[in-house]
């Protein structure tokens, strides 16, 4: 169990800071496409690169300059970012001495509904409305299989829950 927590607090210090990496990543876009600084290029082909902050090295490349391409670009970027967090906490739930707690099990529960239904569902609208080529039908499918396998460590981990209630109570 002791590798369990160290491979557990290592995932969850990466996720987080991919996590912020996304969203950073995000708002980054949203503050270069509202107040058009130097590192927002336009380029050939309504086509445009938002560089490194300070500097006119290409860090994001757009096949678009339109409204749609660009929330669509936000939108996938912030989901991954929320996905990231997610999963952070499910990392964070196995690093306590006991691992089935309430707070793990809400943690297993809102990553599965996410990954269940709002990740689906972006991405078959995406999918449906989509300026971009996405493998979106991929995504959906990875999603629903880290869901259902969410799903599955959240009735392990509710049933532990009862089993731990139970001896504590023995005992």
């Amino acid at each position: 169990m002791k590798l369990v927590r160290h491979i557990s607090i290592i995932a969850f210090y990466l996720t987080r800071v991919m996590a912020a990496g996304y969203i950073l990543t995000a708002l980054y876009i949203i503050l270069c496409v509202l107040f058009q600084p130097s590192t927002l290029q336009h380029l050939p082909g309504n086509r445009f690169a938002i560089c490194y902050p300070f500097t006119s090295e290409h860090f994001l490349l757009g096949a678009e300059y339109t409204v749609g391409y660009i929330t669509e670009m936000i939108l996938v970027i912030f989901l991954y970012g929320a996905f990231f967090a997610l999963l952070s906490n499910v990392f964070q739930s196995f690093r306590p001495q006991k691992i089935f707690t309430m707070r793990g099990i809400r943690h297993l529960r809102f990553f599965y509904l996410i990954n269940l239904f709002l990740f689906p569902l972006v991405f078959l609208i995406l999918g449906i409305y989509s300026i971009e080529d996405y493998p979106y039908v991929a995504m959906i499918t990875a999603h629903c299989i880290m869901g259902i396998f969410a799903l599955f460590l959240a009735a392990i981990f509710e049933q532990g829950l009862n089993l731990q209630n139970d001896q504590d109570l023995i005992i």
